[in-house]
């Protein structure tokens, strides 16, 4: 791995590829023709954030992520190294592209780090591994099209695994209401 450390490792990678028209559509602002050159020229050492989001979602630790509201889009995405949800908000136009409903099953593929403090938009649950602080979730369906890789690990979570998502995003939206981070990659690792 280029960008993430590599003395660590995800039990649950799910190694999918990035799609480019997805993750385009989602998060327009990356694809400057700079960032796009560098991308076409990875093999030659050179680095771009798109090629760091390909290597998130190939390596990264895959969990379940529900839709807990459409109108603003908020998706909870589940980690269970802190044990606990990262809440994630959506312009309208993903909402309009893919018509989800509330309680739409998802993926999303986090990635850790620590600091000093959890932060501060997260809420430890008792599964708490005590090592990680930093989470950086990416909705594996919004860009991805690797669609069997995603509904298969969708199906090893199953309906307690999503249930028990949704009781922890029902608790944080009483507890932290109007909380939510920016969706798109980058900007989902950090609480605004």
């Amino acid at each position: 791995m280029k960008y993430h450390d590599e003395s660590t490792f995800a039990t649950d990678s799910l190694s999918i590829e990035l799609d480019l028209k997805k993750l385009d559509f989602l998060f327009p602002e990356i694809f400057t023709p700079f960032q796009k050159l560098k991308y076409r020229l990875r093999r030659l050492g050179m680095t771009s954030y798109i090629e760091q989001i390909s290597e998130h979602i190939k390596f990264g630790d895959s969990q379940g992520a529900i839709v807990v509201s459409t109108e603003p889009l908020l998706i909870a995405a589940y980690n269970e190294d802190i044990d606990c949800i990262v809440m994630l908000k959506f312009e309208p136009k993903i909402q309009k592209r893919y018509n989800f409903k509330v309680k739409d099953y998802l993926i999303c593929v986090n990635t850790f780090g620590r600091t000093d403090e959890l932060q501060s938009d997260l809420i430890a649950g008792k599964g708490n591994s005590g090592v990680w602080t930093l989470v950086h979730p990416i909705i594996a369906d919004l860009v991805s099209s690797s669609e069997k890789k995603i509904e298969s690990r969708k199906k090893e979570i199953g309906q307690e695994g999503y249930d028990y998502i949704w009781r922890l995003a029902n608790e944080y939206l009483t507890l932290k209401q109007g909380v939510y981070r920016n969706g798109k990659p980058f900007l989902s690792g950090e609480p605004t």
